[in-house]
C-alpha cells in the first residue's frame, strides 16, 4: 500500500494523467471530494484529473501520515500549488484508500475543502 500511495501522490505532483489513472483498478470508484458525484472507471478518472490539472501549473502534494489497516489506508496530506492564474493555492485533507491484492486503488474517499481551493483557482 505504501508504494501505491507514493505513486498516487507522485502522479498528482507531476500532473501526469496516465500515472494517476494507473494507480487505480479499472472498476475503481473515487469520491473526490467526498459528497460530490463519484468518478467511476478510467475514463471518468482521467476526465476528473484533467479538470483539476488544467487549472494548475505546478503542484507539490505529499502524504504527511499514513494509517493502514487490512486493505485500507487513511492518509493525512497537504499540498501547495500555483494556479494557471498565478495564484498560490494550499490544500490539506485526508484521503481514505481501499486497495485490491494487486495494490491498485479500488475506492478513494477524499476529504478536503473544495470551496476554498476552487475560489483561489477562479480568482
Amino acid at each position: 500500500m505504501s508504494d501505491a500511495i507514493d505513486r498516487y501522490f507522485t502522479a498528482w505532483s507531476s500532473l501526469d494523467p496516465a500515472a494517476y489513472v494507473a494507480c487505480f483498478d479499472v472498476t475503481a470508484v473515487v469520491h473526490d471530494p467526498y459528497g460530490s458525484t463519484p468518478h467511476k472507471g478510467a475514463g471518468a478518472l482521467r476526465e476528473f484529473f484533467g479538470g483539476i490539472a488544467h487549472a494548475i501549473q505546478d503542484v507539490r502534494i505529499q502524504a504527511d501520515s499514513v494509517y493502514a489497516a487490512s486493505n485500507r489506508a487513511a492518509v493525512v496530506f497537504q499540498g501547495k500549488a500555483i494556479g494557471k492564474n498565478l495564484k498560490p493555492v494550499e490544500v490539506a485533507g485526508i484521503d481514505v484508500f481501499e486497495f485490491n491484492e494487486a495494490g491498485r486503488i479500488t475506492a478513494l474517499w477524499a476529504y478536503w475543502d473544495p470551496a476554498a481551493v476552487l475560489a483561489k483557482l477562479r480568482q
